[in-house]
């Protein structure tokens, strides 16, 4: 019974958080007026963050009508290294995407312009550096099986002595960094605003985005550094891990758009503002 502990939390939470980034897909595709550079570098947290909990959500299925058959996913090296591929990619470039999107209101505030997404080092930041990292353990062979979901699951090999070692270099220390670095930038966006004497207390709230990371993937890490094993904190683990969606989901766009948008005659549509200032998505 144990073993199914983790399975059956993952697959309820993941489900949570697929619904959640599903929704503010469709709300970016369904009302074209939203979609402003801030909306648009937002999609691509929300984007990853879909990719990994489809993942979670489908190793967890599987493992519940696999767990007492000869299945082994480890056993057919193209799909696991492609699982533990995407599972790391779509982790750090979410992560990654997160910190663009604090750059880019630094920016927007030092500079008096508006965010532009396109700017050339965003793409390469967002989605370049994260492939690089998540390619080099397929290069030295670091990915295989992986608890506790063993005959469904695959990220970083168990068997390998290293195992530790590489979860630490190529997916905890990235994040970790992505986290001081968003925490900096924050202090420096609240600085300048209150230099400017242009005081806006919601600003504090940007410090829920590096919390998300914190509680969904900081802890975590240091706690598996330390190699607890029980059932209970790998229920927790993977339980945040599923979460990061619906966590994303909520601070970066629900909170935003909970005045735009708006239920008529059963159909959601887009409130019209009195002024050209509020007819942009509110900016983080």
């Amino acid at each position: 019974m144990n073993d199914l502990i983790v399975p059956i939390v993952t697959v309820v939470l993941s489900l949570i958080s697929i619904l959640s980034c599903g929704f503010v897909i469709y709300i970016y595709g369904r009302f074209r007026e939203l979609r402003n550079d801030q909306f648009t570098i937002v999609l691509q947290i929300i984007l990853f963050d879909l990719i990994y909990d489809l993942i979670l959500f489908s190793d967890s299925i599987g493992y519940l009508f696999l767990r007492n058959s000869t299945f082994q996913l480890s056993e057919k090296p193209v799909l696991c290294q492609a699982q533990s591929f995407f599972s790391v990619y779509s982790v750090l470039s979410s992560t990654f995407w997160t910190s663009i999107i604090i750059h880019s209101l630094y920016i927007s505030l030092r500079e008096s312009e508006p965010n532009q997404y396109m700017q050339s080092y965003y793409p390469g930041l967002g989605y370049g550096i994260p492939l690089l990292i998540s390619i080099i353990p397929i290069i030295i062979d670091a990915y295989g099986q992986y608890y506790p979901m063993p005959q469904t699951n695959c990220f970083f090999d168990i068997y390998n002595e290293n195992m530790e070692l590489y979860i630490l270099v190529f997916f905890d220390i990235p994040i970790w960094t992505m986290f001081l670095y968003n925490i900096i930038v924050i202090i420096l966006v609240i600085r300048r605003i209150n230099q400017n004497s242009t005081i806006n207390q919601s600003l504090y709230s940007l410090f829920m985005y590096p919390m998300i990371l914190v509680i969904c993937w900081i802890i975590p890490g240091f706690v598996n550094i330390i190699g607890v094993k029980s059932v209970i904190w790998k229920s927790i683990n993977f339980g945040l891990g599923s979460l990061i969606g619906f966590f994303d989901a909520y601070w970066y766009c629900y909170t935003s758009l909970s005045d735009r948008l708006t239920f008529e005659n059963g159909k959601m549509i887009l409130r019209i503002k009195e002024n050209a200032e509020e007819q942009e998505l509110p900016k983080i």
